[in-house]
């Protein structure tokens, strides 16, 4: 049988682990802010970033284009700053299955399909991501037991280029008006 952990050794991992979480989303943060800044624009770049955070990083290239960003540096800050909570959720998604045991009974089912579909399911991901966003997506890929290198990687892929899309298209569309 396996060693039962205490309190204290559950609380440490817990807390260990959201220090992780919360570093990588700094980390994103001050990318995202960089590249603002980089432009000279720094109260502009805040509100991208919380944009992208609350609405996803689609409304928030598409808003990028009014506050004056070039399409590559909007998509870009809003990239990043909607990557900013992703790290934080994966962890709370690990928690809340550790921890209570009515969602980890829930889950057993979602594992068996995982099992038989998992390999090639994650991929429907893609085009999920510009319309339900990449929180609700990784909450999917979580819930169902997918492989989480390849829930990020198919949740990039469809952030990014829908995002670019979005950037560029509004700025072509601002063009034909000027």
């Amino acid at each position: 049988m396996g060693r039962q952990m205490g309190p204290t050794a559950v609380r440490s991992t817990f807390v260990r682990g959201l220090m992780y979480g919360v570093a990588v989303a700094l980390l994103f943060f001050a990318a995202a802010l960089g590249v603002g800044m980089s432009q000279g624009r720094i109260v502009p770049t805040l509100s991208l970033i919380g944009t992208s955070i609350v609405l996803e990083a689609q409304p928030a290239a598409a808003a990028s284009i009014p506050l004056g960003f070039h399409p590559f540096t909007g998509a870009v800050i809003s990239i990043l700053a909607n990557l900013i909570s992703l790290p934080i959720m994966m962890f709370a998604f690990g928690e809340i299955v550790q921890r209570w045991k009515w969602a980890r009974k829930r889950l057993q089912k979602a594992e068996r399909l995982s099992q038989k579909y998992g390999r090639f399911g994650v991929w429907i991901l893609i085009p999920l991501c510009p319309i339900l966003g990449a929180y609700v997506c990784m909450a999917i890929g979580y819930l169902l037991r997918w492989n989480t290198t390849l829930v990020v990687t198919s949740i990039l892929i469809g952030m990014v280029s829908s995002t670019f899309i979005i950037a560029y298209g509004g700025w072509a569309i601002v063009g034909l008006f000027r």
